[in-house]
């Protein structure tokens, strides 16, 4: 009943704020306000310990627009900007992205748009995130674009390595949509230093670890060698990073280190882990008893135990589901 109490007084709240929006007779102290709801933990946690996937797909949409809203109408506030891209970003990967993925082929026309559209929303999500940054530190923006890596990086500070994390996962999220954009793929370097500077910051957060299972075992060496060679801070950090955790240059233990801390920092509560390995390590070595094993595991977490992220265990497990209904798609073996 809290939940459901909450969540009413947050639709109520922006309802009201639309309307005085509308009238042209809201005052900066109450959209203060109205922003400060939405840039707070709260404001996100509505949809994310929710139980109903489809109730969140349907509701986010309005959502998103009243937070761009809001936004345009307080530029200058670092935490809505933030808030605003991370849940682009969500969207776009658990309610675009995902279904496209899980399409059936005769549905190719379908998944395609889809995925269109996902790209749009990750670069919306992300460009929210840099301007959130760039809000905070005048002049990070350019220095990233113009490639003064160390530069950039050495702006960051703790406090923005959650911002940092999901610019750079948001960035990857736009090729994986597109894979044959070659120019995007040039900029990965940069989504790269975004990440290992959140890493830097922050080692704790679990989902920067996921992603840099991928970044491991599917980023073309190409561009992390360009960033060690633009970045001196970062390749120094990467390798004393990796000594440190016994990985060294191997890139399959580095992937299998940043699995097993993601593990321990989500307390075993995060299915994505489990789905990135099963992908990036099992399918690519064509170990089926691998891959039913990541995707058990990520079938074993039980949603109730961790209402705070119950959203997003459910549809990725909803998705670990998918791949093993599908799994005579990812290896050259006869299931019959």
């Amino acid at each position: 009943m809290d939940k459901m109490k909450a969540g009413r007084n947050i639709i109520v709240i922006l309802i009201v704020s639309l309307v005085l929006v509308s009238c042209g007779t809201i005052e900066k102290q109450a959209m203060k306000s109205v922003a400060d709801m939405l840039s707070s933990p709260s404001g996100s946690q509505s949809f994310t310990s929710d139980d109903d996937p489809q109730l969140v797909a349907d509701s986010l949409p309005l959502a998103l627009k009243i937070y761009e809203i809001i936004l345009e109408k307080d530029p200058e506030n670092a935490e809505l900007a933030a808030s605003t891209g991370k849940n682009f970003v969500m969207y776009s990967g658990g309610f675009v992205q995902m279904p496209a993925d899980m399409m059936e082929d005769e549905k190719w026309r379908e998944a395609d748009a889809a995925r269109k559209r996902a790209k749009k929303l990750y670069r919306r999500g992300r460009d929210y995130l840099l301007m959130s940054l760039e809000l905070r530190h005048p002049g990070f923006t350019e220095l990233l674009e113009s490639e003064e890596y160390d530069a950039a990086a050495s702006l960051l500070e703790e406090e923005d390595a959650d911002e940092a994390y999901w610019a750079g996962l948001a960035w990857f999220g736009m090729a994986s949509t597109d894979p044959f954009d070659m120019e995007l793929t040039t900029t990965l370097d940069r989504a790269g230093l975004l990440l290992y500077r959140s890493l830097e910051l922050n080692p704790d957060n679990s989902g920067v670890h996921d992603v840099m299972i991928q970044i491991q075992l599917s980023l073309p060496p190409s561009l992390l060698m360009y960033l060690n060679q633009r970045s001196p801070h970062t390749a120094a950090f990467i390798d004393e990073f990796y000594k440190a955790a016994g990985a060294g240059d191997d890139a399959e233990k580095r992937a299998y280190y940043h699995y097993d801390r993601a593990l321990a920092l989500s307390e075993g509560s995060d299915p994505s882990p489990h789905i990135t390995m099963a992908m990036a390590v099992s399918v690519k070595s064509q170990d089926v008893a691998g891959f039913r094993d990541y995707l058990d595991k990520a079938l074993s977490i039980d949603p109730e135990l961790h209402t705070e992220n119950r959203l997003m265990i459910i549809l990725y497990q909803e998705k670990a589901r998918w791949l093993l209904e599908h799994i005579e798609d990812y290896f050259l073996v006869d299931f019959s």
